[in-house]
């Protein structure tokens, strides 16, 4: 898996593995294949596309989007959460849809 520690700049479509400690400036969109794990702050949306994996430990401030992917939260999600298909968890630790 690809550790990434910086601030990414831009929309990111992934289609490998990434641990993200640091932050990332724009949308991600998770395509099949592709893994996302959450450590830092994504300051966007979250995409998550049928075969695509997102684990949030951290935060996103915008809304993330689970349209035929694995969703799991422990971290926060500022913006809403819309399950339209795949597997979606909040676990008890998340907080989701409030300020931070």
């Amino acid at each position: 898996m690809r550790k990434e520690f910086g601030q990414l700049e831009g929309d990111i479509q992934l289609t490998d593995h990434l641990a993200l400690y640091g932050m990332c400036v724009g949308d991600i969109v998770i395509e099949q294949g592709g893994e996302l794990h959450l450590y830092g702050m994504c300051a966007g949306n979250l995409d998550i596309k049928p075969g695509g994996v997102v684990v949030i430990y951290g935060m996103c401030t915008g809304t993330v989007v689970n349209n035929g992917g694995r969703l799991e939260i422990s971290g926060m999600v500022v913006g809403n959460v819309e399950k339209k298909a795949g597997d979606t968890t909040v676990l008890p630790t998340a907080r989701v849809g409030m300020e931070p």
